[in-house]
C-alpha cells in the first residue's frame, strides 16, 4: 500500500518563510539613512518655537533603527519627491530616533514605531502608524492642515 503524506507541514514552512522574508531582508540591509527632509535636525523644542513663529505644524517622525517597518517608511514614502516637497512646503519636520530621543518620544505618548504625527500648538492633529504609502501619507496628514480645504473663490460670499 502507498502511504500519502500530508502537505500541511510543507505549506506551513513556505508560508512562514514568505512572511518572515521582508523582515530578514530589512535586517540584512541595515538601518536606512535618515531621509534628507530631516536635514535641518530640529529638536522638538526648536520646532515648537518655529511652528509658533511660522504657523506651520510640526511633522514628527518617531522611529527606531531596529524597527523593520521604520526602515521601509524611510526607504520608500519619505524618499518620494512628492512627499518630500509636501513636507517642506507645509510642515516643520522633526526626526526623533528611539536611541537618541527617548524622552521626547515618551512625552508624545508614542506606543509603536514608526509613528508620524502632525502637531500644532501642543495638539496632535493627526497620527499615522506604520509604513504607509505616499498617497495615504499626504491624504491623512494633509486633511488636517488649515489650508488643505478646497480653494474658495474671491467672488463667493
Amino acid at each position: 500500500m502507498i502511504k500519502v503524506r500530508s502537505a500541511t507541514p510543507f505549506l506551513f514552512v513556505i508560508a512562514a518563510a514568505v512572511l518572515v522574508m521582508p523582515t530578514v531582508l530589512n535586517l540584512i540591509k541595515g538601518p536606512a539613512k535618515t531621509p534628507g527632509v530631516f536635514d535641518d535636525q530640529y529638536t522638538l523644542y526648536q520646532a515648537t518655537a518655529l511652528s509658533q513663529e511660522t504657523g506651520k505644524p510640526m511633522l514628527v517622525l518617531a522611529t527606531a533603527d531596529w524597527c523593520p517597518p521604520c526602515q521601509k517608511l524611510k526607504r520608500t514614502t519619505l524618499m518620494d519627491p512628492v512627499v518630500v516637497d509636501w513636507i517642506n512646503e507645509h510642515t516643520i519636520p522633526v526626526y526623533l530616533e528611539d536611541g537618541a530621543s527617548p524622552d521626547e518620544i515618551a512625552s508624545l505618548g508614542v506606543r509603536s514605531y514608526p509613528t508620524t504625527m502632525l502637531i500644532q500648538d501642543g495638539q496632535i492633529l493627526a497620527s499615522l502608524g506604520g509604513p504607509v504609502g505616499s498617497g495615504q501619507f499626504i491624504k491623512v496628514l494633509g486633511a488636517e492642515l488649515p489650508a488643505s480645504g478646497e480653494m474658495v473663490s474671491e467672488t463667493q460670499p
